[in-house]
């Protein structure tokens, strides 16, 4: 025998090259984007055809831009049309009754259903039946039961358009229900009789599908009142199974957020991996029970064969939601690539789902969902080989070191590590755009995703399975009782360290999509280098340039000595912003809604850190009532807060421990302000305090704090808060200083707050009011007094957000507003106003 050869170095391994048409993919999906956000579109555009293309084949520029162009046609033609006209009764904000098809049923968080109804017909009083243009979102409060998709409902509410919280760098509400053709909404309650069948559906499959949803719940229920974690644990096995969240609170929903989990209660790609992970199980037992099977079908087909059905079904059971009939399309395109044996099946699949998806529905491009899901797939197809390429690199020593083996579990668990640091790395920039905080718990996967894929969800599939056979209902109650048990002691395990501050959440700047942008431009970079492709210096170079430009404009803004009021559009509440030079921030009051959607999170948190760090100089709180201050219990707890301040009042309801423990675990210091009470701000700015005096009532609305805004001596606003007619006057009788450019008005525009002589010593030019569409607000006569004597008038409820600009100087203010659109108008209203007051 002779000598052995030493065998050379492994070279890194390369990835392969995209396929000749994988280029023109984002192109296309970028003028799909462009129907709605052409600017952004097109700097994606060009930043994509500054990455090299020098294989042979490859796309040039003009594919590029035909891609782009046909993308761009796609969405244009797929964009439902906004209804023309609105009906009376939902002009007149009046109760009607409404009669529709129910095409889709979702159980929401906290017992509550959303049912979105077609073909719906609406009638005021005696007048006959008239269309309703497009779909209307209904949510169901305590239903008395559950609709079944292709049943027909009647409902008594006031409908409403699904418009509202239009403001700058927030979510366009509004847009993503028109994406769904939905345009109407409406709030019932089940066991107030609101809501009646008028025909059972003829849905068979859908039937079917209700049928085992309730089997399966009765199987779950308890004997005896469980705790939380147990309900929770239950009510997760009808999320994993059936998407039906109903079961669970929004503490429970929450708890999971923090844990960087909330993708685990959303039927999605990865629940489909879990199946298809069961069907590749099943293909290795018949493989090993029959053996010459692979003789007559190769595995990887045996695998496609046994796997699609499960996934199928799964796929019916979750009620074929967009986002499960997406993820089956990526299994099926991946299960394609593998049967074709493409060394990068993950990568050609992707592209191949997405291509397929773009084509029959364009509109997908718009959805989040889908955006994460692609890039967290990208993520872990770029990044998975990094290791094993920086060990090709190594130097020979390294490469004759002899190997370590290394335990089988911590060879998975590092590999669930990595999966996860690939797909958060590349899902980051987005997430931080669209939810604006960060919650660096992904390493609770390591023990939740192995529990929930290998334990929780076989144990519900074989469970329900067994539950259909005649006979298998006492095994199936077993096996659906173990899955809950698993889910439960996940819950109790986030609980655990929930409670030793081990799930922290912290808010972060939300990047424009220039940052956006670039981020991905340097991620594709990473990607190009990683394949052993040309460098990409001029898109790198662009990706930077977009990445640190939007903060060098921020710096010009906040330089150029103007001071800007904004009040947002919250719905029926008040939050006012006050942005003064050198980027200091104040906000008067956060909103706050009725049930659990945290107005302080999704719309004033939202604004705050739209390209901005999540600070806040000074918080005030008007007065106690939820409209005003719930908004509060987000920001404190998530935002760095120089100050609190209050009327001294004690906030209403379960308000007042969240607040207070926020205010004691972030150190914020606190003060109650009363009349006579003075802030400097610097820059020759001052905000009074006129309201309350020392013997009134602080928790009710007369208790509210009014401010008064000043430039070196000229009054810029006044903020009153919920102040009634009679504070008002009062005010205005004692002689205290209130003119002022801008009036927010008291009490949102109720006629309330008509104090002809308050209204006369301030004399504003412009007044806007904070409110929603549950009443007639600003009242006629509010806003006709005003009209007289010159006053324009604002409502966020019909011109979203409405920011008022004062210049440095003496140069007229500037007011602008939002448009269902989403773009601003600028007005100057101030003509008559433009000397000093």
């Amino acid at each position: 025998m002779g000598p052995r050869r030493k065998r050379p170095p492994a070279s890194p391994p390369r990835a392969a090259p995209l396929l000749p048409w994988h280029p023109c993919l984002p192109a296309y999906a970028a003028g799909i984007l462009a129907v709605a956000f052409p600017l952004p579109a097109l700097c994606g555009l060009l930043l994509l055809a500054l990455f090299p293309r020098p294989a042979p084949g490859r796309p040039r520029l003009l594919a590029l831009c035909l891609a782009f162009v046909f993308g761009y046609a796609a969405g244009f033609l797929a964009m439902p049309a906004a209804p023309k006209e609105v009906p009376a009764c939902v002009a007149g904000r009046k109760p009607c009754a409404v009669a529709g098809r129910v095409a889709a049923v979702e159980g929401r968080p906290g017992g509550r259903l959303g049912v979105v109804l077609e073909d719906a017909t609406v009638t005021e009083g005696a007048a006959g039946g008239a269309p309703l243009p497009g779909k209307l979102l209904l949510t169901i409060d305590r239903p008395a039961f559950r609709p079944v998709p292709g049943a027909r409902l009647g409902v008594t509410a006031r409908v409403r358009t699904t418009g509202g919280f239009d403001n700058p760098g927030g979510a366009d509400f509004a847009f993503s229900r028109r994406l769904e053709g939905i345009f109407w909404r409406a709030y019932v309650r089940g066991d107030k009789g609101q809501v009646a069948l008028l025909a059972q559906s003829r849905d068979g499959p859908a039937r079917w599908r209700e049928a085992l949803r309730e089997k399966t719940a009765a199987l779950l229920a308890a004997r005896e009142a469980p705790d939380a974690a147990a309900q929770a644990g239950r009510a997760m096995v009808l999320a994993l199974v059936f998407g039906d969240r109903a079961g669970l609170s929004a503490a429970d929903v929450d708890l999971v957020r923090r844990a960087s989990l909330a993708h685990t209660l959303a039927l999605s790609g990865m629940h489909v991996g879990f199946v298809a992970a069961m069907g590749l199980a099943l293909t290795v037992f018949v493989v090993r029970l029959f053996p010459g099977i692979c003789l007559r079908l190769p595995r990887p087909h045996l695998a496609l064969l046994l796997t699609g059905p499960l996934v199928a079904a799964y796929c019916w059971l979750g009620g074929a939601s967009p986002s499960l009939m997406r993820a089956a399309l990526m299994f099926a395109a991946f299960g394609l690539m593998l049967a074709l044996r493409r060394d990068k099946a993950l990568l050609d699949g992707l592209f191949l789902a997405l291509a397929a998806i773009l084509c029959f529905a364009p509109l997908a491009a718009y959805d989040p969902r889908l955006q994460l899901s692609a890039l967290a797939v990208a993520g872990i197809g770029v990044l998975w080989p990094l290791p094993r390429r920086l060990r090709g690199n190594a130097a020979l020593a390294r490469v004759t070191r002899p190997r370590v083996t290394r335990p089988r579990v911590l060879a998975w668990a590092g590999g669930i590590l990595w999966a996860s640091i690939c797909a958060e790395a590349a899902v980051l920039p987005l997430v931080a755009r669209l939810y604006g905080d960060v919650t660096p718990s992904f390493w609770v996967n390591l023990f939740w995703l192995p529990v929930l894929g290998t334990l929780a969800m076989p144990l519900a599939l074989a469970g329900l399975a067994c539950a259909v056979v005649p006979g298998g209902a006492v095994l199936g109650g077993w096996l659906l009782g173990g899955a809950a048990a698993c889910c439960q002691g996940l819950m109790r395990a986030l609980d655990f360290l929930a409670g030793h501050g081990l799930l922290p959440v912290a808010a972060i700047l939300r990047p424009t999509w220039p940052e956006v942008l670039g981020c991905l431009g340097l991620l594709a970079g990473l990607a190009v280098a990683l394949a052993g492709g040309r460098r990409a210096t001029a898109a790198l170079a662009a990706s930077l340039c977009l990445l640190v430009a939007p903060t060098f404009s921020r710096v010009v803004v906040d330089l150029d000595g103007a001071v800007r009021l904004t009040v947002l559009d919250v719905g029926q509440g008040q939050s006012v912003v006050l942005e003064l030079p050198r980027g200091r921030r104040f906000v008067v009051d956060a909103g706050g809604l009725y049930g659990d959607f945290d107005v302080g999170r999704h719309v004033v948190g939202a604004f705050l850190t739209d390209g901005r760090p999540p600070r806040i100089d000074a918080a005030f709180a008007s007065h106690p009532h939820a409209d005003h201050v719930k908004g509060f219990v987000s920001l404190l707890a998530r935002f760095e807060v120089g100050a609190f301040f209050d009327n001294g009042g004690t906030p209403e309801g379960a308000l007042a421990a969240p607040m207070a423990a926020a205010l004691e675990a972030r150190r914020i210091p606190h003060a109650s302000l009363a009349a006579g009470d003075a802030i400097d701000l610097g820059d020759g700015l001052a905000l009074a305090v006129l309201h309350p005096g020392p013997d009134d009532d602080r928790s009710g609305n007369n208790g509210s704090l009014v401010l008064r805004l000043t430039r070196n001596g000229r009054g810029l606003a006044v903020i009153p808060g919920d102040a009634e007619r009679g504070v008002l006057s009062r005010l205005a009788a004692s002689g205290a200083q209130l003119s002022a450019d801008v009036l927010v008005l008291p009490h949102h525009g109720s006629a309330t707050g008509l104090s002809r002589r308050f209204l006369a010593a301030v004399s504003p030019r412009a007044a806007i009011a904070s409110c929603g569409d549950t009443w007639a607000f600003p009242a006629p006569k509010l806003v006709a007094f005003l009209l007289k004597r010159g006053c324009r008038v604002y409502a966020t409820r019909s011109d979203g957000a409405v920011t008022v600009t004062f210049p440095a100087g003496a140069a007229v203010p500037v007011v602008r507003t939002r448009h269902d659109a989403g773009e601003g108008d600028a007005e100057t209203p101030f003509a008559m106003a433009a000397g000093t007051r």
